[in-house]
């Protein structure tokens, strides 16, 4: 795994991009950017309710912290601000994805996917996984992916679609 992929300019993006590997520091940051990525840029597929009971009220700073503790993946860092992240596990599942609804759009998820699938492959996973938000299943088709099933999950009593979907690496 590269420590520091060197920095890139996106060209819809003013800002360099600089991709680096997710620290279990980075927790804190993580629940802003997941908090704002479910209110803002999900703000057109999920309702308020959906939203509420998938994000919260507010970042919780504190659990992003100790999930943060066994998380591996990769971070984006936009003119010094974390951007995005993307988590992936020794299984090759993708828990995590979310990008700053202000950077949504802008390539910044695919850099992230980009190290994700090349870190995946460097470790011998052949199949990726996830579970894909409604707003998060284009982009995954758009990096080769399958919808294997649609979901319906149960977030604070409150029911929330996505869909399950994979990639092979070989």
């Amino acid at each position: 795994m590269r420590l520091e992929k060197p920095t890139q300019l996106l060209p819809d993006v003013v800002q360099p991009v600089t991709i680096r590997p997710l620290l279990p520091a980075d927790g804190a940051v993580a629940a802003e950017v997941f908090f704002d990525a479910v209110h803002c840029g999900a703000a057109d597929v999920y309702t308020l309710e959906q939203r509420l009971a998938w994000a919260g009220v507010a970042p919780d700073a504190a659990a992003w912290m100790r999930r943060f503790q066994s998380l591996s993946g990769f971070v984006a860092v936009c003119d010094g601000v974390m951007g995005g992240f993307m988590t992936l596990d020794s299984d090759g599942y993708i828990d995590l994805a979310f990008v700053r609804s202000q950077h949504a759009g802008h390539g910044i998820g695919r850099l992230l996917y980009t190290d994700v699938e090349i870190s995946a492959a460097a470790k011998g996973i052949a199949l990726l996984t996830t579970q894909a938000s409604i707003k998060a299943r284009p982009f995954f088709a758009r990096m080769g992916w399958q919808v294997d099933t649609a979901l319906v999950v149960v977030k604070r009593g409150i029911e929330l679609s996505n869909f399950k979907m994979y990639k092979a690496l070989i």
